[in-house]
């Protein structure tokens, strides 16, 4: 086992909490310094399925990408969302840790995973200050097909959706942001031939059709659900004598 205070202070000085946006809740949610921690779960979410999983995996702590609220709680009843999920973690001592848009903007993120695994070259960010997104260069060229099925081979299971899709036109410089990017649209319109990202919704889309833009919408979750990848392995070399376990969850959304 291991304190949960060895393993956020681990965490931290990976991942600084001070590169979180100021509006954020990145951080340790729930949980006491001195709690011996044997089993840790990871989620990108706190959902029903995934409290459930965790009670009955003897979790300790669950680490999620998302923060379980961002704008705080003022209430807490069990029959209000998401304090009944807040409630159920309290009744079973296990706490909670989020690494939201500071893992954003770190070489551990889900953004910076994607661009690994398409060996992305000479990456720089869309926005410099935070540095959010990534904007680089294909080591071969290919076409929109092939590189939408590359993604669906990597990614988890989501609703993907594409706007300007041309299969075989080619692509060479591409722009990725994991989980909500369509804002950045007018800043990768002329940096890239193709966007990577989640949460792109009809006058997002319309805008990029305009620009001439090709967005891959992977899903937020599916663009994100890999967030654990590189930390999972870091904490496991750490810390030999915890147990690490992903924990199950689904995309929300389903096609009718």
């Amino acid at each position: 086992m291991a304190k949960l205070s060895e393993i956020t202070a681990f965490l931290e000085s990976l991942i600084p909490p001070e590169q979180q946006d100021s509006w954020d809740n990145s951080g340790l949610q729930l949980g006491w310094s001195e709690q011996e921690v044997g089993r840790v779960g990871f989620a990108l979410s706190v959902s029903r399925e995934v409290v459930v999983e965790a009670k009955k995996r003897g979790i300790d702590l669950l680490i999620t990408h998302h923060p379980l609220t961002i704008s705080g709680l003022k209430v807490f009843s069990p029959d209000r969302y998401p304090q009944n999920l807040l409630l159920e973690l309290v009744k079973n001592s296990i706490s909670l840790y989020a690494l939201h848009t500071n893992l954003d903007v770190s070489p551990f993120g889900p953004t910076a995973l994607i661009c690994e695994f398409l060996n992305l070259q000479s990456v720089e960010p869309i926005t410099v200050k935070p540095p959010y997104g990534a904007v680089g260069v294909l080591p071969e060229k290919c076409s929109q097909r092939e590189l939408l099925s590359k993604l669906k081979e990597f990614l988890p299971k989501d609703v993907f959706r594409a706007v300007n899709y041309s299969p075989e036109s080619l692509v060479e410089r591409v722009a990725i942001c994991s989980g909500s990017g369509a804002s950045f649209i007018d800043l990768v319109a002329d940096r890239a031939d193709l966007y990577i990202t989640g949460d792109v919704k009809y006058h997002d889309a319309m805008k990029a059709k305009d620009l001439g833009l090709t967005v891959f919408d992977m899903g937020h979750f599916g663009t994100e659900r890999i967030f654990y990848k590189k930390l999972k392995k870091l904490l496991e070399s750490a810390f030999p004598q915890v147990d690490f376990i992903l924990l199950s969850e689904n995309s929300p959304f389903e096609v009718a």
